[in-house]
């Protein structure tokens, strides 16, 4: 009975993995939709020793990003580099090639690459859709489920899901500038960088990733007048990252403090001075809808 219950619980839940297609997706009925189809395997190839890791088809993909959310149906209409992009990653990475990846920055640059990358072909793969939250299974035991947990890509010779590539491989680098580069498609979530990371120039790409998440309402917004700084639920959900890196920087170790670190002149001095009068901090409501350019 175990062996029966162990055998069934990947469709129970859903567990789908998802694998880039080469060629043009079939039409779609309409209806409830599930989780991104299960696609043929692309058939990527790690580069050759010696070479570097190439972020081109990456670059090609965030063509259709920018300030104002995702063109989606472009990018769905366009989508050949975001799937040689995927179809790569999943046999290249610090773990299959290492020698591809010799610095910190080199590794970081890949992963968050990767989340990103991945949170686009999750959309890509399930369109059309108005929020991640449609993105189910037979089983939703919570909202988000099924696009974070039980979505699994094939990653640098294994599978896993978006939350643990975060979770258990993102987190581990210790910069919580990581929250204000990675997106979750998402309206709420920070902005979408409209070009890769990379090494050369990751700690300047992240500090500006950092000042714009702490720079920007929704994420960040001041009221004078009820005494208040409204946060974005990101610093609540990963509050630990943000005090222990704002520690680690040499300032007080508390979510403040490091949006005061990173925000523009403006938005710092509101901060500063927000807590030395001890105004309260509220979450903002998190707004779940598609990151779609209007």
């Amino acid at each position: 009975m175990l062996a029966v219950t162990l055998a069934l619980l990947p469709r129970l839940v859903g567990w789908r993995t998802v694998e880039a297609r080469l060629e043009p997706a079939p039409p779609r009925s309409a209806g409830t939709r599930p989780y991104a189809r299960r696609g043929r395997a692309a058939g990527g190839a790690p580069p050759a020793p010696g070479s570097a890791f190439s972020y081109d088809d990456l670059a090609a993909a965030l063509a259709h990003a920018g300030p104002g959310g995702v063109d989606y149906p472009s990018l769905h209409g366009d989508a050949h580099a975001l799937r040689r992009f995927a179809a790569t990653l999943a046999v290249t990475g610090p773990r299959s090639t290492p020698d591809l990846f010799p610095s910190r920055d080199a590794r970081l640059a890949w992963h968050l690459n990767a989340y990103n990358a991945l949170v686009l072909l999750g959309v890509v793969e399930a369109w059309p859709i108005a929020s991640i939250h449609e993105v189910r299974g037979w089983l939703e035991p919570k909202a988000g489920f099924g696009f974070f947990w039980a979505q699994r890509f094939r990653l640098d010779g294994r599978r896993v899901n978006l939350f643990d590539l975060e979770n258990k491989s993102i987190r581990g680098f210790v910069d919580a500038r990581i929250h204000a580069a990675l997106n979750c498609a998402s309206a709420s979530c920070p902005s979408l960088a409209p070009e890769p990371y990379r090494p050369e120039t990751l700690d300047a790409q992240l500090d500006a990733a950092a000042r714009r998440f702490t720079s920007e309402a929704p994420h960040v917004h001041v009221d004078e007048a009820a005494r208040t700084v409204e946060l974005s639920a990101i610093y609540d959900w990963f509050s630990g990252d943000f005090e222990q890196h704002s520690g680690a920087l040499g300032g007080e170790p508390s979510v403040l403090a490091w949006i005061e670190r990173y925000a523009d002149p403006t938005t710092s001095a509101a901060v500063a001075r927000a807590r030395s009068e001890g105004y309260s901090v509220v979450r903002a409501p998190y707004d779940w809808s598609l990151n779609l350019r209007r």
